[in-house]
């Protein structure tokens, strides 16, 4: 299906295009991963569930990052053909800029279904399950370890106290328990200890080794001392509501249940306003992929004397901007405003803006669509170069 010069052109895109996602996957889920782990000790649930909730979080992360590595693949790939003079060798065997898009498009084809994919379904339903896990951590029904040195009620009529805690409440240490009677209350203290599944996931067992135990009854003179190698204590954990179903915002709706439920007059206008901004985003979002190639392309041809970087600086500034007008124009949508007029009328912007740099890349012998900015910097370079000089020279 390709050529060799295509194969070339794919393989210089494919490093800086994996090299990017892997590193904005990895700074991002790092920077998600210590919020993670301070809001699960917080919590007292156990560490192996910050893991999960990142393994939930990575396809919103890879939504964020293949546009990205896609934009940079391209332009690091057209920047070394240029600086390297092979794009000009392909020029003169009769390859042109256009020709050489074809791998190109198709690759930005699979990564949109990819991305489709990924917006329209997976991120969903991932979504929902981080928040799960979430709800989960808050209401105890992970299974979630008691807080170590904490006075921490369990139910209605016990209090718990532990020094040490391991292995997710499997290894305790230092253990005090306090339970309320109608005519007084049983304190227990024991050396160590640890939680047990009892198949009911309304109870725990708390088994407890060397310890002691007194029971302080109103009717008695005396509390009653007891001292026990071993002694099984059933608590029976508190009820908590399940979580709600999913579909609770249009995040957690999938394309086809955004498209049914923005036109369902059951849902209020403020709701299907809502679902309307983010089915039209997910389809703009998927469709940008087709239109970065036609502006990294331009922008990452460069002058092969100087090797400057401008097209680096204004492609990942102009794909900044985007994202947040993306941002801005949905929310808009989502305010009642008409999609067409904000949405469709920024990618058509965009579009316009790529098939510009991308004209005059193609069809302009040596055509440089930042060139003018090179120019007007070697301009105003000069001068200043010599003022500063000449402010050195003299502090000097």
């Amino acid at each position: 299906m390709f050529t060799r010069i295509d194969r070339y052109v794919l393989r210089q895109i494919l490093g800086p295009l994996f090299m990017t996602l892997g590193i904005a996957a990895l700074l991002l889920i790092l920077e998600r991963m210590l919020r993670l782990f301070d809001f699960v000790i917080n919590q007292g649930g156990p560490v192996g569930v910050v893991f999960r909730m990142l393994a939930n979080l990575t396809p919103h992360y890879m939504g964020l990052a293949l546009p990205v590595g896609l934009f940079l693949g391209v332009l690091m790939a057209f920047r070394k053909l240029s600086l390297s003079s092979e794009y000009d060798a392909l020029q003169t065997a009769g390859i042109g800029l256009p020709r050489m898009m074809r791998p190109i498009l198709m690759l930005s084809l699979i990564l949109m279904v990819i991305n489709t994919l990924l917006v329209g379904w997976v991120q969903p339903y991932s979504r929902y399950a981080y928040r799960g896990l979430v709800f989960d951590l808050r209401s105890g029904a992970l299974g979630a370890s008691v807080r170590v040195g904490e006075f921490v009620e369990i139910g209605d009529d016990m209090v718990l106290r532990i020094e040490v805690s391991n292995k997710d409440g499997a290894e305790l240490e230092g253990i005090f328990l306090e339970r309320l009677k109608e005519d007084g209350s049983v304190a227990i203290s024991a050396a160590r200890g640890g939680f047990f599944n009892t198949g009911d996931e309304q109870s725990v067992l708390l088994r407890l080794y060397d310890g002691v135990l007194i029971d302080v009854n109103e009717r008695q003179n005396k509390p009653r001392v007891l001292q026990f190698d071993r002694q099984d204590i059933a608590i029976t954990l508190p009820e908590s509501a399940p979580f709600r179903d999913r579909g609770g915002e249009e995040r957690e709706m999938t394309l086809p249940e955004l498209y049914r439920e923005q036109a369902n007059p059951r849902n209020t206008r403020a709701v299907r306003d809502a679902y309307t901004g983010s089915l039209h985003w997910r389809v703009m979002h998927s469709l940008t992929f087709l239109v970065l190639p036609l502006l990294a392309a331009p922008l990452g041809l460069t002058n092969k004397r100087t090797g400057r970087g401008t097209g680096i600086v204004v492609g990942v500034s102009l794909l900044i901007v985007y994202n947040e007008l993306m941002e801005v124009m949905e929310s808009l949508v989502a305010d009642g405003r008409s999609p067409f007029l904000t949405i469709w009328a920024l990618f058509a912007m965009f579009l316009g803006l790529s098939l510009v740099f991308f004209r005059t890349a193609s069809l302009k012998a040596g055509g440089e669509p930042l060139g003018w900015i090179d120019s007007l910097w070697s301009r105003l370079s000069t001068p200043l170069t010599r003022l500063m000089k000449t402010i050195l020279g003299i502090r000097s």
